[in-house]
Protein backbone atom coordinates (compact mmCIF):
# COMPACT_ATOMS: atom_id res chain seq x y z
CA UNK A 1 0.00 0.00 0.00
CA UNK A 2 1.25 3.44 -0.60
CA UNK A 3 2.53 5.64 2.25
CA UNK A 4 -0.08 7.19 4.32
CA UNK A 5 -0.87 10.98 5.47
CA UNK A 6 -3.08 12.73 7.56
CA UNK A 7 -4.76 14.92 5.79
CA UNK A 8 -5.47 17.36 8.46
CA UNK A 9 -2.01 18.21 8.64
CA UNK A 10 -1.56 18.23 4.86
CA UNK A 11 -4.22 20.88 4.95
CA UNK A 12 -2.72 22.85 7.76
CA UNK A 13 0.34 23.67 5.53
CA UNK A 14 0.89 26.87 3.07
CA UNK A 15 0.82 24.80 -0.29
CA UNK A 16 -0.52 21.04 -0.67
CA UNK A 17 2.48 20.84 -2.84
CA UNK A 18 0.59 17.45 -4.75
CA UNK A 19 2.33 16.63 -7.60
CA UNK A 20 0.62 14.97 -10.75
CA UNK A 21 -0.45 11.27 -9.85
CA UNK A 22 -3.12 9.05 -8.50
CA UNK A 23 -4.28 9.83 -4.58
CA UNK A 24 -6.45 8.29 -2.23
CA UNK A 25 -8.68 9.68 0.47
CA UNK A 26 -9.47 7.32 3.06
CA UNK A 27 -11.83 8.46 5.88
CA UNK A 28 -14.89 9.23 7.64
CA UNK A 29 -14.79 13.27 7.88
CA UNK A 30 -16.44 14.78 5.00
CA UNK A 31 -15.44 17.93 6.56
CA UNK A 32 -11.85 17.45 5.35
CA UNK A 33 -13.08 16.09 1.82
CA UNK A 34 -14.55 19.00 1.22
CA UNK A 35 -11.47 21.05 2.70
CA UNK A 36 -9.21 19.44 0.24
CA UNK A 37 -11.46 20.20 -2.53
CA UNK A 38 -11.88 24.02 -1.67
CA UNK A 39 -7.72 23.77 -1.48
CA UNK A 40 -6.89 22.24 -4.94
CA UNK A 41 -9.63 24.85 -6.34
CA UNK A 42 -7.64 27.84 -4.20
CA UNK A 43 -4.70 26.58 -6.03
CA UNK A 44 -5.17 25.10 -9.27
CA UNK A 45 -8.77 27.07 -10.44
CA UNK A 46 -9.61 24.39 -12.70
CA UNK A 47 -10.91 21.50 -10.44
CA UNK A 48 -13.07 18.94 -12.08
CA UNK A 49 -15.78 17.11 -9.26
CA UNK A 50 -17.89 14.04 -9.54
CA UNK A 51 -20.12 12.34 -7.54
CA UNK A 52 -19.83 8.29 -7.76
CA UNK A 53 -23.45 8.37 -7.39
CA UNK A 54 -23.86 9.85 -10.95
CA UNK A 55 -20.59 8.65 -12.27
CA UNK A 56 -20.54 4.91 -14.97
CA UNK A 57 -17.51 3.45 -16.08
CA UNK A 58 -17.24 5.29 -19.08
CA UNK A 59 -17.32 8.56 -17.13
CA UNK A 60 -14.95 7.58 -14.62
CA UNK A 61 -12.52 6.56 -17.74
CA UNK A 62 -13.25 10.25 -18.91
CA UNK A 63 -12.22 11.36 -15.03
CA UNK A 64 -8.78 9.64 -15.11
CA UNK A 65 -7.76 10.56 -18.40
CA UNK A 66 -4.33 12.34 -19.00
CA UNK A 67 -4.12 16.07 -19.07
CA UNK A 68 -1.75 16.38 -22.53
CA UNK A 69 0.21 19.77 -24.03
CA UNK A 70 -3.28 19.65 -26.46
CA UNK A 71 -5.77 19.77 -24.06
CA UNK A 72 -7.43 22.48 -22.01
CA UNK A 73 -8.97 19.47 -19.48
CA UNK A 74 -9.19 20.60 -15.55
CA UNK A 75 -5.31 20.55 -13.26
CA UNK A 76 -7.16 18.22 -11.69
CA UNK A 77 -10.16 15.30 -10.93
CA UNK A 78 -11.99 14.66 -7.76
CA UNK A 79 -14.28 11.99 -7.05
CA UNK A 80 -16.09 12.05 -4.42
CA UNK A 81 -18.05 9.38 -2.98
CA UNK A 82 -16.12 6.95 -5.06
CA UNK A 83 -17.59 3.39 -2.67
CA UNK A 84 -21.17 4.99 -4.58
CA UNK A 85 -19.80 3.96 -8.02
CA UNK A 86 -17.67 1.13 -6.99
CA UNK A 87 -21.14 -0.55 -5.20
CA UNK A 88 -22.73 -0.12 -8.75
CA UNK A 89 -19.65 -2.92 -10.55
CA UNK A 90 -20.92 -5.93 -11.40
CA UNK A 91 -18.81 -9.22 -11.38
CA UNK A 92 -15.28 -9.90 -11.50
CA UNK A 93 -14.98 -8.43 -15.38
CA UNK A 94 -16.40 -4.88 -14.46
CA UNK A 95 -14.30 -4.39 -11.48
CA UNK A 96 -10.79 -5.92 -13.13
CA UNK A 97 -11.54 -2.76 -15.78
CA UNK A 98 -11.41 -0.42 -13.40
CA UNK A 99 -8.15 -2.02 -11.52
CA UNK A 100 -6.36 -1.86 -14.77
CA UNK A 101 -7.95 1.90 -15.43
CA UNK A 102 -6.57 3.13 -11.88
CA UNK A 103 -3.25 1.52 -12.49
CA UNK A 104 -2.97 3.33 -15.94
CA UNK A 105 -0.38 6.52 -15.35
CA UNK A 106 -2.67 9.84 -15.14
CA UNK A 107 -1.08 13.46 -15.97
CA UNK A 108 -2.99 15.65 -13.70
CA UNK A 109 -3.94 15.17 -9.90
CA UNK A 110 -6.57 12.34 -9.44
CA UNK A 111 -8.09 12.13 -6.01
CA UNK A 112 -10.45 9.37 -4.84
CA UNK A 113 -12.59 10.12 -2.27
CA UNK A 114 -13.91 7.53 0.32
CA UNK A 115 -16.32 8.59 3.24
CA UNK A 116 -17.26 5.27 4.47
CA UNK A 117 -16.38 3.36 6.87
CA UNK A 118 -14.93 0.14 5.42
CA UNK A 119 -13.36 -2.14 7.32
CA UNK A 120 -10.15 -3.76 6.04
CA UNK A 121 -11.65 -6.82 4.51
CA UNK A 122 -13.62 -4.35 1.93
CA UNK A 123 -10.22 -2.35 1.46
CA UNK A 124 -8.82 -5.70 0.54
CA UNK A 125 -10.80 -6.62 -2.19
CA UNK A 126 -11.04 -5.09 -6.02
CA UNK A 127 -10.75 -2.16 -6.61
CA UNK A 128 -9.87 -0.70 -3.34
CA UNK A 129 -6.93 -3.18 -3.02
CA UNK A 130 -5.49 -1.64 -6.27
CA UNK A 131 -6.52 2.02 -5.61
CA UNK A 132 -4.24 1.61 -2.68
CA UNK A 133 -1.44 0.33 -4.20
CA UNK A 134 -1.22 2.50 -7.14
CA UNK A 135 -2.15 5.72 -5.44
CA UNK A 136 0.72 8.29 -4.67
CA UNK A 137 -0.25 8.41 -1.48
CA UNK A 138 -3.23 7.61 0.66
CA UNK A 139 -4.49 10.49 2.81
CA UNK A 140 -6.44 9.37 6.24
CA UNK A 141 -9.91 11.72 6.67
CA UNK A 142 -10.29 10.49 10.25
CA UNK A 143 -11.79 12.57 13.09
CA UNK A 144 -9.74 14.74 14.95
CA UNK A 145 -8.87 14.16 18.90
CA UNK A 146 -11.00 16.21 21.15
CA UNK A 147 -7.88 18.46 22.20
CA UNK A 148 -6.96 19.38 18.91
CA UNK A 149 -10.30 20.42 18.50
CA UNK A 150 -10.28 22.36 21.27
CA UNK A 151 -7.01 24.16 20.12
CA UNK A 152 -8.77 24.88 17.28
CA UNK A 153 -11.83 26.60 18.04
CA UNK A 154 -9.82 28.93 20.53
CA UNK A 155 -7.17 29.49 17.60
CA UNK A 156 -9.94 30.92 16.08
CA UNK A 157 -12.10 32.97 18.94
CA UNK A 158 -7.84 34.08 19.16
CA UNK A 159 -7.59 35.51 15.92
CA UNK A 160 -11.05 37.07 16.49
CA UNK A 161 -10.26 39.05 19.25
CA UNK A 162 -12.84 37.16 21.42
CA UNK A 163 -12.36 35.74 24.58
CA UNK A 164 -15.09 32.73 25.27
CA UNK A 165 -15.95 31.95 29.11
CA UNK A 166 -14.50 28.58 30.53
CA UNK A 167 -16.94 25.87 29.23
CA UNK A 168 -17.47 27.61 25.95
CA UNK A 169 -15.15 25.39 24.37
CA UNK A 170 -16.21 22.07 26.02
CA UNK A 171 -20.00 22.92 25.21
CA UNK A 172 -19.42 23.48 21.83
CA UNK A 173 -17.65 20.02 21.39
CA UNK A 174 -20.46 18.34 22.99
CA UNK A 175 -23.34 19.99 21.16
CA UNK A 176 -21.36 19.53 17.59
CA UNK A 177 -19.28 16.30 17.57
CA UNK A 178 -19.71 16.31 13.76
CA UNK A 179 -16.83 19.06 12.14
CA UNK A 180 -18.88 20.25 9.36
CA UNK A 181 -21.94 21.08 12.04
CA UNK A 182 -18.95 22.82 14.15
CA UNK A 183 -17.50 24.55 11.42
CA UNK A 184 -20.57 26.11 10.67
CA UNK A 185 -22.07 27.36 14.39
CA UNK A 186 -18.36 29.20 15.03
CA UNK A 187 -18.90 31.13 11.65
CA UNK A 188 -22.22 32.13 13.27
CA UNK A 189 -21.04 32.62 16.36
CA UNK A 190 -18.21 34.35 15.14
CA UNK A 191 -20.26 36.94 12.85
CA UNK A 192 -22.94 37.47 16.54
CA UNK A 193 -19.96 38.54 18.74
CA UNK A 194 -18.19 40.91 16.49
CA UNK A 195 -16.88 43.96 18.36
CA UNK A 196 -17.54 41.72 21.41
CA UNK A 197 -14.41 40.74 23.82
CA UNK A 198 -15.84 37.72 25.81
CA UNK A 199 -18.77 35.62 24.80
CA UNK A 200 -20.63 34.20 27.67
CA UNK A 201 -21.31 30.27 27.66
CA UNK A 202 -25.27 31.58 28.39
CA UNK A 203 -24.76 33.23 25.25
CA UNK A 204 -23.99 30.49 23.22
CA UNK A 205 -26.25 28.20 24.70
CA UNK A 206 -28.97 30.94 23.73
CA UNK A 207 -27.96 30.70 20.32
CA UNK A 208 -27.49 27.60 19.25
CA UNK A 209 -30.18 26.20 21.12
CA UNK A 210 -34.24 26.28 20.67
CA UNK A 211 -35.49 26.75 17.21
CA UNK A 212 -33.38 24.41 15.08
CA UNK A 213 -35.15 25.59 11.60
CA UNK A 214 -33.88 29.26 12.53
CA UNK A 215 -31.19 31.39 14.30
CA UNK A 216 -30.94 35.09 14.65
CA UNK A 217 -28.23 34.91 12.74
CA UNK A 218 -30.61 33.50 9.66
CA UNK A 219 -32.91 36.58 10.48
CA UNK A 220 -30.15 38.57 9.91
CA UNK A 221 -29.03 37.62 6.95
CA UNK A 222 -32.42 37.27 5.27
CA UNK A 223 -32.96 41.47 6.71
CA UNK A 224 -29.68 42.45 5.23
CA UNK A 225 -30.18 40.44 1.95
CA UNK A 226 -33.42 42.89 1.98
CA UNK A 227 -36.10 39.78 1.53
CA UNK A 228 -38.50 41.43 3.59
CA UNK A 229 -40.88 37.96 2.98
CA UNK A 230 -37.78 35.54 4.03
CA UNK A 231 -37.47 38.24 7.06
CA UNK A 232 -41.18 37.87 8.43
CA UNK A 233 -41.01 33.75 7.86
CA UNK A 234 -37.80 33.40 9.72
CA UNK A 235 -38.81 36.11 12.47
CA UNK A 236 -42.22 34.22 12.73
CA UNK A 237 -39.87 30.58 13.23
CA UNK A 238 -37.70 32.16 15.97
CA UNK A 239 -41.05 32.99 18.14
CA UNK A 240 -42.19 29.46 17.43
CA UNK A 241 -43.00 28.04 21.37
CA UNK A 242 -41.17 30.88 22.99
CA UNK A 243 -43.40 32.09 26.19
CA UNK A 244 -44.16 35.98 26.43
CA UNK A 245 -40.91 37.01 28.06
CA UNK A 246 -39.09 35.12 25.68
CA UNK A 247 -40.39 36.55 23.10
CA UNK A 248 -39.69 39.84 24.39
CA UNK A 249 -35.91 39.03 25.34
CA UNK A 250 -35.57 37.27 21.52
CA UNK A 251 -36.37 40.87 20.18
CA UNK A 252 -34.47 42.85 22.21
CA UNK A 253 -31.26 40.60 21.48
CA UNK A 254 -31.69 41.10 17.10
CA UNK A 255 -32.24 44.78 18.17
CA UNK A 256 -28.70 44.66 18.86
CA UNK A 257 -27.28 42.26 16.31
CA UNK A 258 -29.04 44.73 13.61
CA UNK A 259 -28.13 47.87 15.15
CA UNK A 260 -24.52 46.26 15.42
CA UNK A 261 -24.43 45.33 11.65
CA UNK A 262 -26.13 48.49 10.15
CA UNK A 263 -23.55 50.21 12.33
CA UNK A 264 -20.69 48.12 10.73
CA UNK A 265 -22.13 48.75 7.41
CA UNK A 266 -22.47 52.50 7.87
CA UNK A 267 -19.10 52.73 8.23
CA UNK A 268 -17.89 50.55 5.45
CA UNK A 269 -19.82 52.41 2.65
CA UNK A 270 -19.29 55.66 3.68
CA UNK A 271 -14.95 54.13 3.66
CA UNK A 272 -15.84 52.44 -0.02
CA UNK A 273 -17.53 55.46 -1.37
CA UNK A 274 -14.01 57.40 -0.85
CA UNK A 275 -12.51 54.60 -2.87
CA UNK A 276 -11.30 52.16 -0.06
CA UNK A 277 -11.42 48.29 -0.45
CA UNK A 278 -13.30 46.63 2.27
CA UNK A 279 -10.43 44.36 2.79
CA UNK A 280 -8.26 47.19 3.59
CA UNK A 281 -9.59 47.95 6.53
CA UNK A 282 -12.18 44.76 7.32
CA UNK A 283 -10.17 43.49 10.75
CA UNK A 284 -11.21 47.36 12.28
CA UNK A 285 -14.93 46.11 11.35
CA UNK A 286 -14.17 42.69 13.62
CA UNK A 287 -14.13 41.03 9.97
CA UNK A 288 -11.33 38.44 10.07
CA UNK A 289 -12.41 35.58 7.66
CA UNK A 290 -12.99 35.56 4.05
CA UNK A 291 -16.72 34.39 4.49
CA UNK A 292 -17.52 37.56 6.54
CA UNK A 293 -15.41 39.69 3.88
CA UNK A 294 -18.05 38.11 0.86
CA UNK A 295 -21.01 38.25 2.90
CA UNK A 296 -20.73 41.78 3.86
CA UNK A 297 -19.56 43.09 0.32
CA UNK A 298 -22.85 41.26 -0.80
CA UNK A 299 -24.90 43.43 1.49
CA UNK A 300 -22.71 46.81 0.84
CA UNK A 301 -23.77 46.55 -2.82
CA UNK A 302 -27.39 45.91 -1.94
CA UNK A 303 -27.35 49.41 0.91
CA UNK A 304 -27.24 52.95 -0.01
CA UNK A 305 -25.98 55.29 2.50
CA UNK A 306 -28.97 57.06 3.36
CA UNK A 307 -31.02 53.78 3.87
CA UNK A 308 -28.50 52.51 6.60
CA UNK A 309 -29.16 55.87 7.86
CA UNK A 310 -32.84 55.17 8.40
CA UNK A 311 -32.44 51.65 9.53
CA UNK A 312 -30.51 53.35 12.10
CA UNK A 313 -33.15 55.46 12.57
CA UNK A 314 -35.69 53.23 12.92
CA UNK A 315 -33.94 51.03 15.55
CA UNK A 316 -34.12 53.96 17.42
CA UNK A 317 -38.16 54.52 17.17
CA UNK A 318 -38.08 50.48 18.05
CA UNK A 319 -36.08 51.01 21.38
CA UNK A 320 -38.30 54.06 22.65
CA UNK A 321 -41.45 52.47 21.72
CA UNK A 322 -40.01 49.14 23.66
CA UNK A 323 -38.41 50.50 26.59
CA UNK A 324 -39.98 54.04 27.83
CA UNK A 325 -43.91 53.14 26.27
CA UNK A 326 -43.65 49.95 26.97
CA UNK A 327 -45.46 48.66 23.25
CA UNK A 328 -45.22 44.99 22.53
CA UNK A 329 -41.51 44.61 20.87
CA UNK A 330 -43.24 41.66 18.72
CA UNK A 331 -45.25 44.21 16.84
CA UNK A 332 -43.04 47.21 16.74
CA UNK A 333 -40.50 44.32 15.32
CA UNK A 334 -42.86 43.42 12.85
CA UNK A 335 -43.22 47.50 12.03
CA UNK A 336 -39.45 47.81 11.63
CA UNK A 337 -39.29 45.55 9.21
CA UNK A 338 -42.12 47.06 7.09
CA UNK A 339 -40.98 50.27 7.38
CA UNK A 340 -37.30 49.19 6.30
CA UNK A 341 -37.93 46.71 3.73
CA UNK A 342 -40.71 47.76 1.98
Amino acid sequence: MAKELSLARLLQQKELSLGKGLYAVVGPEEFLHKSLVARLRRELGSVEVKSGDELDLEGFAQLLGSKTLFSKGPAASVLLKAESFFSKLRGKKQKEKVAALLRRPVGKIVVISITADLKKTDLAKEPYKTLLEAAAAVLKAESLPRDQLAALIRKKFQKAGITPQEGVVEYLLEVFPDLSALKTELEKLLTYAVGKRTLTLSEVKELVSGNPSYTVFDLQKAYFDRDLKRTLQTFKGLLEGLTAYERNALCLQLEGLLLATANRLLVAKERTQKGRKLKSFARELGLYYPFQVAQFEGWLQRWELSDLVKVLQALHRFDLAVKTRFLPAEEEMKKFFAATLA
